[in-house]
C-alpha cells in the first residue's frame, strides 16, 4: 500500500528527534554533501531502521519489514509517503513522531494490493481489508495457519476504532 498524508511536525523537529531520541540508539554512519545516513536501533529488541536525512526530505526504512516512510517538504507543509503493508502504517517502534494533520482515514491510498492503482480513501481500504481478513479466517481457518491476532493495525481502522480514536475491545 502506498499513501500520502500531511503531517503536523516540521522537518527540523523530526531530525532532532531522530538524532537525539531516548527510545533508541543513534549511529551516524555518513555525513557528507547534504546527506546524513543514520541507523537507529531499538535497545530492547534486535531491530533497527536506516534513515537518510537531506535538507528537504527524510527517508526511513525499517529493517525487518522494509516499510518505507518518506517525509518531505511540499510548499510550507511536510508530508509523509508510506509504502508498505497496511498493518505497518504508523505501527513501527522506530519512528519519530508523525502526526497526521487531518483525519488519516480520509487520506487517499495511491497503490494497493486490493485496488492496484485505483485511488480509494484509507477508510474504504481498511474496511475492505478487514472484510477480506474475516473471509479468510471464516473460510480457510487462517487463525491456525499463521495469521496473527495483531495483523490488523490498531492505530488506523478496524472494528475497535472509530474516527482515529482507539476503543478497547470487550475481550481485551
Amino acid at each position: 500500500m502506498r499513501i500520502h498524508f500531511e503531517i503536523r511536525e516540521k522537518l527540523p523537529e523530526i531530525i532532532e528527534e531522530i538524532l537525539n531520541c531516548e527510545r533508541w540508539t543513534t549511529l551516524v554512519k555518513e555525513d557528507i554533501s547534504g546527506r546524513k545516513l543514520v541507523v537507529i536501533r531499538d535497545p530492547n529488541y534486535n531491530s533497527e531502521a536506516t534513515v537518510e536525512i537531506y535538507a528537504r526530505e527524510i527517508t526511513i526504512k525499517t529493517a525487518w519489514s522494509n516499510y518505507t516512510y518518506r517525509l518531505f517538504v511540499l510548499g510550507d507543509n511536510v508530508w509523509c509517503e508510506y509504502n508498505g503493508a497496511y498493518r505497518g502504517l504508523l505501527e513501527q517502534n522506530l519512528l519519530p513522531t508523525i502526526t497526521p494533520r487531518e483525519g488519516l482515514l480520509e487520506s487517499e491510498v495511491l497503490d494497493s494490493s486490493l485496488y492496484g492503482s485505483e485511488k480509494r480513501k484509507l477508510r474504504e481500504y481498511a474496511e475492505d481489508n478487514l472484510k477480506l481478513k474475516k473471509f479468510r479466517r471464516e473460510n480457510f481457518n487462517e487463525d491456525r495457519t499463521g495469521v496473527a491476532h495483531f495483523d490488523h493495525p490498531k492505530r488506523v481502522y478496524d472494528e475497535f476504532i472509530k474516527e482515529d480514536y482507539v476503543v478497547p475491545s470487550s475481550d481485551e
